[in-house]
């Protein structure tokens, strides 16, 4: 697809969007570019500023790879025969440029952001509407697979948030879900959607290396409800949470979550663990739906409301017999509370693999995992390196807090000393075991494991690479508790 120059001028100034243009307006752009490496002649780069790199340092490049059109906050000294389009803000001119340069996009757009449960809530979405009209996209790509190539983001880049996003329409996809990330939201690669309903889940400490405060990280999510939901979108909150009052002060509409028998809430619900999985009940205009749901964890009944909330947001009807007709197998999200194997005597207690790689995350997990244990609780985590060190401690004491059992091991060390890592989080747990090789952690907790016990592996869920230095090397916690499972056991299911 191509269009004039002039036609990328009419999209940003009808967005309000002011653009100093220099050079010609009557040629073609055939592609969209923000790195240099990827432009082809007739490309139009964006030269993104980013935190740790600025793409105006590679405009001679993208010049030299006979860029037609470069979109710059600066323009470079010497132009060439490029057009230049100057803007305020390049990646929000650029997402609003690819929206359509891609489109059109799917009728319904809906957004979830928030600390913890943003694929969950976009995986249930999903699944009420069917994978043949609904895409969700975020941490786990966009889904179902093999429709679009998206990279692994919570917020994928203005370009393939686009092109995936178009791939879907053209499918027959008529409702995304998205995941929006504080980052995405932050730097603009949301810019070019606007939604029809946005939901919240939570907020707890995370990203502080890249926020400066939890103040600043509430204003990054808040963008969703302030700037990309449409005048009429709807807002789905718990009324029960902190941030319920500042969001429905916004003046548009809201659609309240809240406990089965609260008399303020559209869409009341709750959960009652079992050992296999949760009793849940929602109420919904007037009428209770009681469910049976082979899931592990309360908080997966909050984030299954959530979904219902957008679901009931954009007008699906019977979902509880949606709810119910989603086979079980399908219903549980990949790297989420996801069980891997069951110990091989009864009462063949449970491994089980999640994504918890936050303090609050890692204890909601373990909470909510007591009460699907009758023995002891064991858990193996770690803290990422070269990230917010703050939370290192936090996560050693919520291990301290919820665990009986707790192995502190290696996830993403990065470019820091591994064991420098594994020592900050020991300073709230000093009996943990502390084995950095994660592979040996897992095999230590299979062998501590008695038929009772609930053994959670937490840091990676659905990721299959360690990452140490720069490298990313393959590693799977599900794979790696298989083959544990079968040496030790002699089986793997």
């Amino acid at each position: 697809m191509t269009f004039p120059v002039s036609t990328l001028i009419e999209w940003l100034k009808e967005a309000g969007i002011e653009v100093a243009v220099s050079g010609p307006t009557d040629t073609d752009v055939e592609a969209l570019a923000f790195d240099s490496r990827r432009v082809r002649p007739g490309s139009l780069f964006a030269a993104l500023s980013g935190s740790q790199v600025d793409g105006h340092d590679f405009l001679p490049a993208a010049q030299a790879a006979q860029a037609r059109v470069l979109l710059v906050q600066r323009p470079p000294e010497d132009v060439g025969s490029a057009t230049v389009l100057q803007v305020e803000n390049t990646a929000r001119a650029l997402a609003l440029i690819a929206a359509r340069f891609y489109g059109p996009l799917p009728q319904t757009m809906q957004g979830v952001t928030g600390t913890n449960g943003k694929t969950s809530v976009a995986h249930f979405v999903r699944l009420l509407y069917g994978s043949d009209r609904a895409v969700s996209v975020g941490t786990l790509g966009m889904m179902p697979e093999g429709l679009f190539a998206m990279p692994y983001l919570t917020s994928p880049d203005q370009i393939a948030l686009a092109q995936g996003l178009a791939k879907a329409a053209a499918s027959g996809r008529e409702l995304a879900i998205i995941e929006a990330s504080s980052h995405g939201l932050d730097q603009g690669r949301l810019d070019g959607l606007l939604f029809d309903a946005a939901a919240f889940t939570n907020l707890s400490r995370d990203h502080l290396d890249y926020h400066t405060d939890m103040r600043a990280y509430w204003q990054a999510k808040r963008r969703l409800f302030t700037e990309r939901l449409k005048p009429n979108g709807t807002i789905v909150i718990d009324e029960r949470a902190s941030q319920a009052d500042e969001l429905m002060a916004l003046g548009k509409p809201c659609l309240r979550l809240g406990a089965l028998d609260s008399p303020t809430a559209d869409l009341g619900y709750q959960a009652t663990p079992r050992l296999s999985g949760l009793d849940f009940s929602f109420r919904l205009n007037g009428v209770t739906h009681d469910l049976s749901l082979p899931l592990f964890g309360t908080f997966q009944a909050e984030n299954i409301a959530v979904a219902l909330g957008l679901a009931c947001a954009s007008g699906l009807e019977n979902m509880a017999a949606r709810l119910a007709e989603i086979p079980g197998d399908h219903l549980g999200v990949p790297g989420r509370m996801m069980p891997v194997v069951s110990h091989p005597e009864a009462p063949h207690g449970r491994v089980l693999v999640d994504y918890a790689h936050t303090p609050d995350a890692l204890a909601t997990v373990l909470q909510a995992a007591r009460p699907h244990c009758p023995g002891r609780l064991i858990v193996a985590f770690g803290a990422g390196g070269d990230r917010d060190a703050g939370k290192r401690a936090l996560m050693g004491q919520a291990a301290a807090d919820f665990a009986d059992l707790a192995i502190v091991t290696d996830d993403n060390p990065r470019s820091e000393d591994p064991a420098l890592i594994r020592s900050a989080v020991r300073q709230a747990v000093p009996d943990v075991l502390d084995i950095g090789d994660r592979r040996a952690a897992i095999e230590a907790g299979l062998k501590a494991m008695q038929p009772d016990d609930l053994f959670i592996i937490a840091g990676k869920g659905h990721e299959t690479g360690q990452i140490i230095g720069d490298t990313t090397l393959p590693f799977d916690d599900a794979a790696e508790t298989r083959r544990a499972a079968e040496q030790l056991w002699g089986v793997s299911v």
